[in-house]
């Protein structure tokens, strides 16, 4: 009986450096895809920053100005829309990412928060007494720390 010889063929050599080459550039294209997502998607994050940047300063004084909404004016149609304006801005956000976040009552954490002015207080050292400033975050990133006054050890 006849041994049958395997040769290597110079084409089927060929065919399996192009699979090869193919393989290698699917991967890397693959790569390269993944890449420029997360560029984006960081690219969209800075454009969101930019503009909370510009934009949460009127959000404060917007809150401050509702909040010292005398009673009489609680049930007026104007002042009733003009929250809700308020409202929708907000939902507006939150759809983006933003969250308002509280410190009040929590330990002072300054990735969190920045110290304007530490009081004598009855509570523990080193609690969050106030909030002059709203703190927000950006998908679970701050972008901008709570401006807060902070508890300290009362001298009496």
């Amino acid at each position: 009986m006849k041994e049958k010889r395997t040769r290597k063929s110079p084409k089927r050599d060929e065919t399996k450096e192009l699979i090869a080459h193919l393989q290698k550039l699917q991967a890397e294209f693959e790569n390269y895809r993944k890449r420029t997502e997360k560029q984006k998607a960081h690219l969209v994050d800075l454009a969101k920053e930019n503009l909370l940047e510009e934009l949460l300063p009127a959000l404060d004084n917007y809150d401050r100005a509702t909040s010292h909404l005398p009673k009489e004016l609680e049930k007026n149609s104007w002042a009733v829309g003009m929250q809700s304006v308020g409202k929708q801005l907000i939902d507006i956000l939150g759809k983006m990412g933003v969250k308002k976040f509280s410190s009040l009552g929590q330990k002072f954490d300054p990735h969190r928060d920045e110290a304007v002015e530490y009081v004598e207080s009855d509570k523990p050292e080193g609690t969050v007494i106030e909030e002059v400033v709203n703190g927000y975050e950006l998908n679970g990133r701050i972008i901008r720390p709570a401006i807060v006054k902070v508890s300290k050890h009362n001298i009496n």
